[in-house]
C-alpha cells in the first residue's frame, strides 16, 4: 500500500501553515512552522489511511506533482510537499494511542473548550480568492511561455528559506519567511531570464514538477514551489539591472 502522497501547503499572512492532500478530501493538518506542519501531516496521513483501511474502502494511488498543481486547491497554496505517513500500526497500537489521546489534556482542550464566535466563523469561512498573482501554485507550461519554473525550497541553518531553480543553476534567493523568499525568487528569476536573453543565451525549457522532485538537490529540500517571473522589462526600463546581472 502506498504511504507517500503529495500535499499542498497553505498560509495566509496572519495564519499558521495548513496542509491538504489532493488525493484525500478532508485529510488536513497544520502547524505553527513549516517543519511542524510537515510532521503533523505525516501523522494525519497515517490516521487517514488507517481509517480508510478499517472501513474497507479503496485507497487511491498517489497523484503526480503535476496533477496536484492542477488541483483546484493549488491556487490557494504556496508550496507542495511530499509526505510519507508515519509507520503503519497494529490495531492494538492504534487503540492504545486513541485511548491515550481521549484521556489527554490536548483532547479536552480541542473538544471540550467552546469556540469563540470569531473562531467558529474562521473555521467555515472559505478563502475569498486564490493567492495574490504569482504566489499561488499552478501548472508549469511545457513551453515556458509564461516564464514559470518549479523551484526547490531549502531551510538554511540561519532559519531563512532558500529557493533555488534546478533548471537555472546559480539562480538562488532567500528570505526570512517562505512568502518573502517567494517574492524575492520572482525578481531573481526575472533578472536571470533577462540576463540570458540579453547575452543571447538559450532559455531552458521548464522541467516538470515531478522531474524537479527527482533532481539531486531535492534531497535537501523541504518543499517545492512554482515561481512566475516578474513581468518582462525592456532594456530601456532596466538597463542597469541587466548590465549588473
Amino acid at each position: 500500500m502506498d504511504r507517500t502522497y503529495i500535499a499542498l501547503i497553505h498560509k495566509d499572512a496572519d495564519s499558521d501553515y495548513g496542509v491538504t492532500f489532493p488525493d484525500f478530501l478532508g485529510c488536513v493538518s497544520g502547524g505553527d512552522t513549516l517543519e511542524e506542519a510537515c510532521e503533523m501531516a505525516s501523522e494525519a496521513l497515517m490516521l487517514h489511511l488507517e481509517g480508510i483501511s478499517a472501513d474497507g474502502e479503496h485507497i487511491p494511488p498517489p497523484c503526480s506533482a503535476a496533477a496536484a498543481l492542477a488541483h483546484e486547491d493549488a491556487g490557494y497554496a504556496i508550496a507542495l510537499i511530499v509526505v510519507e505517513a508515519l509507520p503503519e500500526r497494529t490495531e492494538e497500537e492504534a487503540q492504545a494511542a486513541l485511548q491515550a489521546f481521549l484521556a489527554s489534556d490536548e483532547y479536552d482542550e480541542i473538544y471540550n473548550t467552546p469556540l469563540t464566535e470569531e473562531e467558529r466563523l474562521a473555521l467555515y469561512e472559505p478563502p475569498e480568492e486564490p493567492c495574490d498573482s504569482g504566489n499561488g501554485l499552478k501548472p508549469i507550461p511545457a513551453d515556458g511561455a509564461d516564464r514559470t519554473y518549479a523551484a526547490l525550497v531549502q531551510m538554511r541553518a540561519s532559519g531563512d528559506f532558500g529557493i533555488s531553480f534546478p533548471d537555472l543553476p546559480g539562480c538562488v534567493t532567500a528570505g526570512s519567511t517562505l512568502e518573502e523568499s517567494h517574492r524575492m525568487a520572482r525578481q531573481a528569476l526575472a533578472l536571470r531570464l533577462e540576463g540570458m536573453a540579453a547575452r543571447g543565451n538559450p532559455i531552458p525549457t521548464p522541467s516538470s514538477a515531478d522531474a524537479v522532485l527527482t533532481h539531486p538537490d531535492a534531497v535537501d529540500a523541504i518543499a517545492l514551489t512554482v515561481v512566475e517571473a516578474l513581468p518582462e522589462r525592456t532594456e530601456a526600463e532596466a538597463p542597469v539591472a541587466l548590465a549588473e546581472f
